[in-house]
């Protein structure tokens, strides 16, 4: 090979050395911030079931058992986010197994798009009450969740949580972040429709109002890289108090399990995640800072190599060289 073709190619595998190590912060940094995101669009459903669970039914106005499912749906509004900001509508329905409903839930929050803490913006509502101001993490994690505790915001109760680290567990093969809230007996606020005085075993005729209490224990397992919960239980029990407190019902008494299904699909969102993040993590910057390394390596080598004539030159005597020109 020439002299000007070795140069030429030393230069060409510098630049390709140069672009490939700056792939190290670009892809840390930029792409790494800048693909690892919630999504704007979210169309998705989940069950959790709760069998032989104790609840008031509203058609018969009578204490009974039988199986629950709660469903929750999440649907993104495309338009109302941006880069930073998703804006996703929540739904939660609890009805018997034949579809009769015994509650219902609502709500419309912002959130960041990376680290899943809620954003007060963009007509958020909960349950048609627009004056709540939520807070904490909202239907996620952030990416590389950490062994901490996190604030969360209770649908059922209207106010602040504090989902608790608890340790590490295998869901499914899977290693998880597992975080507990515990919340003790509280008023729930909203108004509670009176009962016939009968069904909390009072004398007398007639209806009487009640208050709504409710103990809550809920148990989130995440998937720490993607930071996305892949199964909840939830534990809780609600009771209808009069305010003079000698009559009280148990108006709801469950253990909410997410439905399996449900439970694979999660893992299967969070290993898409995980390859992303390890692709943009490691497999880019460590491949691209080793063969951007090689580059420059052989552009080094490639420019203090002589050429053979050259070689040949330097070991021919003076003199031979002078006689030969």
């Amino acid at each position: 090979m020439t002299a000007p073709s070795r140069r030429s190619l030393a230069l060409v595998l510098a630049a390709v050395g140069a672009f490939l190590l700056t792939l190290i912060p670009l892809s840390r940094l930029y792409v790494y911030d800048r693909v690892l995101k919630a999504p704007l669009e979210q169309q998705s459903m989940t069950r959790a079931t709760a069998e032989s669970a104790t609840y008031v039914d509203p058609a018969t106005m009578r204490q009974t058992t039988g199986d629950l499912v709660q469903t929750r749906w999440l649907i993104g509004d495309v338009l109302a986010g941006d880069d930073d900001r998703a804006v996703w509508g929540e739904s939660v329905s609890l009805a018997t197994r034949d579809g009769h409903r015994l509650d219902y839930h609502e709500r419309r929050l912002a959130f960041d798009r990376r680290t899943g803490e809620i954003v007060n913006c963009c007509g958020e509502y909960l349950d048609e009450d627009v004056s709540v101001r939520q807070s904490g993490q909202a239907f996620r994690w952030p990416f590389n969740a950490e062994r901490r505790d996190y604030p969360l915001f209770d649908l059922r109760l209207r106010r602040p949580v504090t989902a608790v680290f608890d340790g590490v567990e295998r869901v499914r093969g899977v290693e998880t972040y597992r975080y507990v809230q515990r919340t003790p007996r509280r008023l729930v606020p909203g108004e509670t429709p009176p009962l016939p005085r009968r069904l909390l075993g009072l004398p007398g005729k007639g209806d009487i109002g009640l208050g709504r209490y409710a103990e809550i224990r809920r148990t989130y397992w995440v998937e720490p890289v993607s930071g996305l919960p892949v199964r909840t239980l939830e534990e809780v029990t609600e009771t209808l108090v009069t305010a003079d407190g000698r009559g009280r019902l148990t108006a709801l008494d469950a253990d909410f399990r997410t439905a399996e299904p449900d439970v694979v699909a999660a893992l299967a969102t969070a290993a898409a995640y995980k390859r992303w993040i390890l692709l943009l993590g490691t497999v880019a910057p460590v491949g691209g800072g080793l063969l951007g390394a090689g580059c420059v390596a052989a552009a080094v080598w490639l420019s203090r190599r002589r050429s053979p004539a050259a070689q040949d030159e330097e070991q021919v005597p003076g003199d031979q060289l002078a006689d030969a020109r």
